[in-house]
């Protein structure tokens, strides 16, 4: 496959991933909604350079068997987070938005830790 059909892909991915879980929320929760996808994917983007270009290895007990697949590994987890965060807003949104909205903004704070934190690895991994 071509580098362009590869960047296509992840477009797509990235795309879908951002917008599957706002339609999924309720009036005011479309900001966090978007905030935490986005952070999700910088997480998994992330994850996915360091995985590829470092000798890093994945911490998540579910996704470790995946550390010498990172697609499949990013594609799972991607799932994993847009069904997530679409059950989080349509359980726990109509009946306590600001709940809703406060957990979703710490998820998108957690991930963006999180994707610090890969970079950081990958820093140290390159100076090994």
């Amino acid at each position: 496959m071509s580098q362009f059909g590869r960047y296509v892909r992840i477009g797509v991915a990235l795309g879908l991933s951002l917008w599957l879980p706002s339609v999924a929320c309720a009036g005011d929760l479309r900001t966090p909604t978007i905030a935490a996808s986005a952070a999700a994917a910088a997480d998994w983007a992330s994850t996915y350079h360091a995985l590829k270009n470092y000798r890093v290895r994945e911490m998540n007990p579910v996704l470790r068997p995946f550390d010498h697949r990172p697609g499949a590994m990013i594609s799972l987890g991607s799932a994993i987070d847009m069904g997530l965060i679409s059950v989080w807003n349509l359980s726990v949104g109509p009946k306590h938005e600001n709940l809703a909205s406060a957990g979703l903004w710490t998820m998108a704070a957690f991930r963006a830790y999180l994707a610090i934190h890969n970079v950081k690895n990958e820093t140290r991994a390159a100076r090994r």
